[in-house]
């Protein structure tokens, strides 16, 4: 009695270790039964042939795609000239553009205009609140309450703060004009050795510089309106306060007690 539960035992393990083998031969289609084992490696050896042509054939087909792409849609020999022309052209016309944009233009004589000259064409960006001191050496201090008329104040007041803002302005203008140089040059570089198919990405970082220059033109232009806008409004100002007192303009822009001493 002890002896049966070891064949029971015996027996299930031999069914389990051939159940595969017994399912693998239920589904296995009649067309593939083979004679002997040569058969077999016959058939499998014949397979692994064909499956040599088919990757023939792929490679084949990549290799004209790659023909393709490099004799029609990238041809080197136009890209080696196309690189070639623009490192020829960036070293002639470069070094010399950097010397007319480095000429001294400066112009004043003054010594306190030559400071503010050399304040706001100094290549980097400076606020009004530095500007300020060379400014009222320049075109004198503000005008107080008690030396002139209110509408004179007004006028030299607002005069003066938009030709502080337009001077700092036209210096940070310089400042982005030398940063978008230095990018530039940097686009022109990778154009000359930009690999085939990222031109693309290039012409993007170039258009996004011009834009980015539009822009700073539109702020220039706007500095401008502003000043334009100013200078009419002093003149319509100076002709409101001619019809309220009737005297000469260089009296009343002078001082508020010299032109009612010309009234009386």
């Amino acid at each position: 009695m002890s002896s049966s539960p070891r064949k029971t035992t015996l027996f299930r393990r031999l069914l389990f270790a051939a159940a595969p083998l017994v399912v693998l031969l239920m589904v296995w289609p009649a067309g593939h039964a083979y004679a002997d084992i040569f058969s077999a490696f016959t058939d499998c050896f014949t397979t692994v042939t064909k499956l040599g042509g088919f990757t023939s054939n792929i490679d084949g087909t990549s290799n004209q795609q790659v023909q393709f792409l490099t004799n029609t849609i990238y041809p080197h020999s136009l890209i080696g000239q196309a690189q070639s022309s623009i490192s020829t052209t960036s070293s002639t016309y470069r070094p010399w553009m950097t010397s007319v944009m480095a000429l001294a233009t400066n112009s004043a004589t003054a010594i306190s205009s030559m400071q503010l000259e050399s304040a706001t064409r100094g290549g980097t960006s400076v606020p009004p609140s530095q500007l300020q001191s060379s400014f009222q050496t320049t075109y004198g201090a503000p005008v107080s309450a008690k030396g002139a008329a209110p509408f004179t104040q007004t006028v030299t007041d607002m005069s003066d703060s938009q030709a502080l803002d337009v001077f700092s302005l036209t210096s940070a203008s310089d400042f982005t004009a030398n940063t978008l140089i230095s990018q530039s040059h940097t686009v022109e570089d990778s154009g000359a050795a930009v690999a085939p198919g990222n031109a693309d990405h290039a012409a993007l970082q170039a258009k996004a510089l011009e834009l980015y220059s539009a822009a700073i033109r539109h702020k220039l232009l706007a500095a401008n309106l502003r000043l334009e806008s100013v200078e009419l409004a002093n003149t319509t100002g100076a002709i409101k306060q001619q019809m309220v007192h009737p005297v000469p303009a260089s009296t009343y822009l002078v001082s508020g007690s010299s032109a009612s001493s010309t009234t009386k």
